[in-house]
């Protein structure tokens, strides 16, 4: 019955990866385990949709190819990917502040050519495996449903509303997954927050 269940987690989450997709967006929040109110993950849906326009059209009128992953958490928005030039880079900042209710971007991007698909496949295992280890640690500090986790090129990007346990947590985890190159958190620290298990 226990591995039943973990299978039917298991597959929740690898179906909430796929967030990269503006499809999977456009669903009504329905997580009552997230920390954000229900107006800020309907907000933080809407900041998803309104960039991903943009940045396209970005990467369409520069002629080279570009690379690109968004994802936005209470206001805040990490993109993560590839563009071939700095002044790109900074174009893709530009228009996500300019973008209504987001407070802050975390622009991750590298100058360079664009990750293979391989490398891109791997990104999505690493993500996966650090998800499904939170999961069978459901027990310790941190709960997966408030941590967002994002790979790309074989680093960790870590967000969410947690407090300094969670965050440890976490980090150790993402940190002793396999394949992991570096773990960048860009967590909310909020001690008043605390699990009800």
């Amino acid at each position: 019955m226990k591995s039943y269940k973990l299978f039917i987690l298991f597959i929740l989450f690898i179906t909430h990866l796929i967030g990269c997709a503006p499809s999977t967006i456009t669903a009504i929040p329905l997580s009552i385990a997230d920390r954000r109110s229900t107006e800020a993950q309907i907000n933080d849906n809407k900041i998803f949709l309104a960039a991903w326009n943009p940045i396209q059209e970005i990467a369409d009128s520069a002629n080279q190819k570009i690379h690109f992953n968004i994802l936005a958490f209470n206001q805040a928005v990490l993109i993560v990917g590839q563009a071939p030039t700095e002044n790109i880079k900074n174009q893709v900042t530009e228009v996500v502040l300019k973008i209504k209710n987001v407070k802050t971007v975390h622009n991750k991007m590298t100058i360079g050519k664009v990750a293979k698909i391989k490398q891109r496949a791997k990104d999505t295992v690493t993500t996966t495996n650090v998800k499904t280890r939170l999961f069978l640690k459901i027990k310790n500090e941190v709960h997966p449903l408030h941590v967002k986790i994002m790979t790309e090129n074989d680093i960790i990007y870590l967000l969410g509303i947690v407090n300094d346990k969670e965050a440890d947590e976490a980090i150790r985890v993402a940190k002793s997954s396999k394949g992991v190159k570096l773990v960048v958190p860009l967590f909310e620290l909020d001690e008043s927050v605390k699990n009800n298990y």
